[in-house]
């Protein structure tokens, strides 16, 4: 596309030249050989330093000799304001001694008079090209800032750009005010690896450009800087504030902003996000700190929740310490072999017999104790170390399964939990083979439970990853049911063998109507679709025998026995009957 010729920035030349003829002959030759020439004219020194400070030309054409002030003159004064002025003077070839003068003050460009017309033209393209140079080389240079510090996507500052701004803003409030605070906003997107891994990644660049667009929005005061962190991160600062609550202002309207669709080419998606605060200088005197204190007060809000905002305190630095040392721990567990399985067995309630098993992982640190599992899988997942994790989780179950059995135990299935991490991996079936290769356990007493979240996940790979499990001969449980995104047309095209009801619904189905008419919903389902199910997290005979009303044919939890270590279990294999028409007799503890 071309520039209209008006919006193109000529190149001034200042002509300055006493004589009349002379310079409207030259000038004229000058329009004609550089129509890209915006052309002023002085008559003397002191008018040509005048028309300079005010036209600031980029080419200057003088002679030497004229009245008021003269050429060296005129010059030199230049020169004084702007040392990359290009001056290009003429004199005449005895005039030794004005020459030196202009190279002694920086000119490097004289036409001997008489001026052959094309010494002067090869002069001025001299100028010219050096002039274009520069040209070129700031806008390069303007392209490699605007690459260094500006986010290609959203075109937002980037990191390294925020980190500048916000440390220029922090020395002018340490330098000015003593009651002026300083606000930093860290927030990501709830969910938003979902969207990406659905989707696909257009889409989501396409979310991360409108997000970007409704916080600018959102932050539209002097000074007030959106910036792009990387991934689905943000963070905005909000220099020269007079009060917290106007920092947690905008933190809600960023959050109300976004209860509204975010409305793209071919999708309209509902994203929240949840946003740390931190304040100068109660929270941080430097940027480092003011951003890292952010970032942990993102991270509590989303524990409690997703759309909302939570300012920084000093306990979570404790919290993030503890936190550090737990995932330092965690990472070196493996090899310490601080890991081990205890088993909870899953009951027939019709024949009251233990029909199967659910490999539990637990951690015994020396310094932290036993660790709860709840405090180290999301760790496990976050990091990405569940991946790890749970191949070992499935080995050593497969292992310790073939070992009862080889030792004459009634044989039954090992359940493993899978995590929607570890369906990121590639090749899954494949190690899952592998792994019943190695420890010879057949894989029809292999049970794989997945939760719900990988529902969520690139279907097509989930259905062709759980598919071929299924055609190996694995058990395929559905883990949490209820509690996630299952709808029936999932469900259907998933090649599952059992639903697990939540405990969630368990816990109060005595008691909770609601908790019953769902229990009751998801049994009548796996009927009607001739799937196995289970109720988890059943703790006393009021549940068990509610839930046997029902049809609910597997029960598994504390009511009939806690996780049992490997020594534990084959004492329980055998012994454990119950009947919902009988007492409780041999339930353990």
């Amino acid at each position: 596309m071309s520039i209209p010729a008006a919006q193109i920035r000529k190149t001034t030349l200042l002509y300055v030249e006493d004589d009349d003829s002379s310079r409207e002959a030259t000038t004229l030759f000058l329009t004609r050989k550089f129509p890209e020439l915006d052309i002023i004219v002085a008559e003397n020194g002191r008018r040509g330093l005048e028309l300079f400070a005010i036209h600031k030309p980029e080419i200057i054409l003088t002679d030497i000799l004229m009245p008021e002030m003269d050429g060296i003159c005129m010059s030199r004064e230049i020169k004084s304001l702007d040392k990359s002025a290009r001056i290009i003077v003429l004199t005449a070839t005895d005039n030794t001694d004005s020459i030196i003068e202009a190279i002694d003050i920086g000119i490097r460009h004289y036409v001997l008079k008489p001026v052959k017309i094309e010494k002067l033209f090869s002069a001025i393209e001299q100028c010219l090209d050096g002039i274009r140079l520069e040209n070129q080389l700031r806008q390069q240079e303007e392209y490699i800032r605007h690459i260094a510090y500006y986010d290609p996507l959203t075109r937002l500052p980037n990191r390294e750009l925020f980190n500048e701004l916000l440390h220029l803003e922090l020395a002018q409030a340490q330098r000015h005010s003593q009651n002026r605070l300083l606000a930093v906003l860290f927030l990501d997107l709830d969910r938003f690896k979902v969207i990406n891994d659905t989707l696909g990644h257009g889409v989501g660049d396409q979310l991360l450009q409108a997000v970007a667009l409704r916080l600018k929005e959102c932050c539209r005061r002097h000074g007030d800087v959106v910036a792009r962190r990387g991934g689905d991160e943000f963070i905005i600062l909000l220099p020269e504030l007079d009060t917290v609550q106007e920092a947690t202002r905008v933190a809600q309207k960023v959050i109300d902003a976004f209860a509204h669709a975010f409305v793209l080419p071919d999708h309209e998606l509902f994203v929240s996000t949840c946003i740390g605060i931190s304040i100068f200088p109660d929270d941080g005197a430097d940027s480092d700190t003011l951003i890292r204190n952010a970032d942990m007060a993102m991270y509590r809000a989303k524990e409690h929740g997703r759309n909302q905002y939570h300012l920084y305190n000093q306990s979570m630095n404790a919290r993030a310490s503890r936190r550090l040392s737990l995932e330092t721990n965690l990472r070196r567990a493996m090899e310490r072999q601080e890991f081990y399985l205890n088993y909870q067995p899953k009951v027939n309630v019709k024949t009251g017999r233990v029909v199967s098993f659910e490999a539990l992982v637990r951690w015994r640190n020396e310094e932290l104790g036993l660790v709860e599992p709840k405090q180290f899988i999301p760790l496990a997942e976050e990091t990405g170390f569940i991946v790890q994790l749970g191949e070992w989780v499935l080995r050593t179950a497969c292992a310790q399964n073939r070992a009862w059995q080889d030792a004459r135990y009634p044989a039954m299935r090992v359940a493993v939990n899978f995590s929607p991490r570890q369906f990121q991996i590639l090749r899954l079936a494949d190690m899952v083979e592998r792994v019943l290769a190695e420890t010879g356990l057949a894989p029809c007493w292999l049970e794989l439970e997945v939760t719900e979240g990988i529902m969520l996940q690139n279907m097509d790979n989930t259905i062709t990853t759980l598919q071929r499990l299924s055609d190996l001969g694995v058990h395929i449980s559905i883990d949490d049911f209820g509690t996630g995104y299952s709808s029936l047309s999932y469900i259907k095209k998933l090649p599952i063998n059992t639903l697990k009801i939540d405990q969630s619904f368990v816990n109060d189905i005595t008691s909770n109507p609601d908790d019953a008419a769902i229990a009751t919903a998801v049994i009548t389902m796996a009927q009607s679709l001739r799937l196995n199910v289970i109720a988890e997290g059943v703790e006393d005979e009021g549940q068990a025998r509610l839930l046997d009303s029902l049809e609910c044919p597997e029960m598994q939890g504390y009511f009939f026995s806690r996780p049992l270590n490997a020594a534990e279990f084959p004492v329980l294999m055998n012994k454990l009957h119950w009947r919902p028409d009988l007492p409780q007799n041999t339930t353990i503890h």
